[in-house]
């Protein structure tokens, strides 16, 4: 979900939009599927606030022992980002994880998408040579 949620923030960031709404689909191996969609409180792009929406989607689901055969993530009701609000606060909490991401993207412009700062859960095992090396290639990276 925190990789599914860092991708579309991303993609929201890139394209200029903010999202109103998170659905969630989910794809079982008897090819049955899931859907579930909820307004966030504060239209937004930026991953952590997405990757709460996300998981609180996931969890609402209530998935025991299901074999999941997927998971897509889609944002609902786009908007520019210039008609962006949001509710100051006292509280720092957010403030550092908003900052890193601008940063970030700042990074992922100018020295690719696979030679950037990353939430830590997505780290991989592979060296900084195998991602080069399937950068080079278009191939997707080793686990």
């Amino acid at each position: 979900m925190l990789a599914l949620a860092d991708d579309l923030g991303t993609r929201l960031r890139d394209s200029g939009q903010i999202a109103s709404g998170l659905t969630c689909t989910v794809r079982y191996a008897d090819h049955s599927s899931t859907r579930r969609s909820r307004t966030l409180p504060e239209a937004t792009q930026h991953t952590v606030l997405l990757a709460r929406a996300a998981y609180t989607l996931y969890e609402s689901l209530g998935l025991q022992r299901a074999r999941v055969r997927g998971i897509a993530l889609r944002a609902d009701a786009l908007r520019p980002d210039g008609r962006a609000t949001r509710q100051l606060t006292l509280d720092e909490g957010d403030d550092k994880p908003l900052a890193i991401e601008a940063i970030a993207d700042r990074a992922r412009a100018r020295y690719g998408q696979h030679n950037v700062l990353y939430p830590a859960a997505l780290a991989t095992n592979a060296s900084p040579l195998a991602l080069r090396r399937s950068e080079r290639s278009g191939r997707t990276p080793p686990p």
